[in-house]
């Protein structure tokens, strides 16, 4: 008797174990070191978008000034950003369940890509030794096919009405923060891991057949260290108010917090613009780059009054029935019939 009470507390206590992870999990997802999502990326970010006012405004901040800055009370106050919050710890929900699906996508699909290059030529290179400049070279490859991936995800979201759906929940925010970057539908949040999961993995894939292990992207907590740059210095400041921006060739190279505020503007003449992740090259590339001037006056959101996206149900459920009615409509199409012929 006294051994199966233990094993039931023991029982008890795992299930409980278990319940208590998984309700702490938006709060543990910031924990993670090669997660763009990692609290200390923010708290970085959010100094480094400090240090780059005072060189655009070429004066210093007091410390009421900086916490103006680091969290405006209008924003934070606003409704849009509480809805933000809450669409933080759905999300955050959701790639829990996702990480079975997504997760280590790109290390398998660069294992299935060396396997199929082995299978389709019956060459096996012989790996050469340790060499920082095919590492770099990688690395380099690497974060531009993500990147590229990020915007052709982005594009697709934009330009294909049934995803525009999903994707018009991100874009219903109506003052920017960087919380706002979670303000995503599930939909969305499995289509561009997955699919600049699978780019890269094109990029890498060839490069780790021919090269080795030398060829793998390889750094302390398993991250692109290309990446990892921007994640603690501008990604998190992309979706913040913050009037930080660049103008020459660095415009076309360089997404600015201006440049993602052009994207979620109202203004007829900044739809579908902007739409890399941290640089503009792509969008420089294939005609989406909207270069923004100094002090261009934006509003954000739809530009109009969508009441199902202001709640966080509303926000999950009406995309679904939204894009299965674009879907469905050319089924619901009459065929075309010919006229009786008229009677003699």
């Amino acid at each position: 008797c006294a051994l199966g009470s233990r094993a039931s507390r023991g029982a008890v206590a795992a299930m409980f174990d278990t319940i208590l992870s998984y309700v702490l999990y938006p709060v543990s997802f910031l924990t993670v070191p090669n997660s763009q999502y990692f609290l200390p990326t923010y708290i970085a970010s959010a100094f480094f978008g400090v240090l780059l006012l005072m060189l655009i405004k070429r004066r210093m901040f007091g410390l009421p000034q900086i916490k103006r800055i680091l969290w405006p009370s209008r924003l934070m106050q606003h409704a849009s950003t509480r809805l933000d919050v809450k669409l933080f710890f759905l999300g955050a929900y959701y790639l829990l369940l996702q990480a079975v699906m997504v997760g280590g996508m790109t290390f398998l699909s660069v294992d299935a890509t060396v396997a199929a290059l082995n299978s389709l030529t019956g060459f096996r290179p012989s790996p050469i030794g340790p060499s920082w400049a095919v590492t770099g070279i990688t690395m380099l490859l690497v974060f531009l096919a993500v990147e590229f991936g990020y915007w052709f995800a982005h594009f697709m979201m934009h330009r294909i009405p049934a995803l525009w759906e999903f994707h018009k929940v991100h874009h219903s925010a109506e003052v920017l923060t960087p919380i706002t970057e979670w303000r995503q539908h599930p939909v969305e949040l499995a289509l561009f891991p997955i699919l600049m999961g699978l780019v890269s993995s094109l990029v890498q894939g060839p490069m780790v057949w021919y090269f080795g292990a030398t060829a793998q992207v390889v750094d302390p907590v398993h991250a692109n260290l290309i990446s990892m740059a921007f994640w603690y210095t501008t990604v998190h400041l992309r979706h913040t108010e913050l009037p930080i921006y660049v103008s020459g060739w660095m415009a076309k190279l360089i997404q600015t917090p201006a440049h993602h505020q052009v994207h979620h503007s109202i203004d007829p003449r900044h739809y579908d613009k902007n739409m890399g992740y941290c640089l503009s090259l792509f969008d420089w590339l294939f005609g989406t780059l909207y270069i923004p001037s100094k002090d261009e006056k934006l509003s954000y959101g739809l530009g109009h009054q969508d009441t199902a996206l202001e709640t966080a149900v509303g926000s999950l459920v009406a995309p679904f029935g939204r894009a299965f009615a674009i879907l469905a409509k050319p089924l619901r199409r009459r065929p075309e019939t010919k006229p009786l012929p008229a009677a003699e």
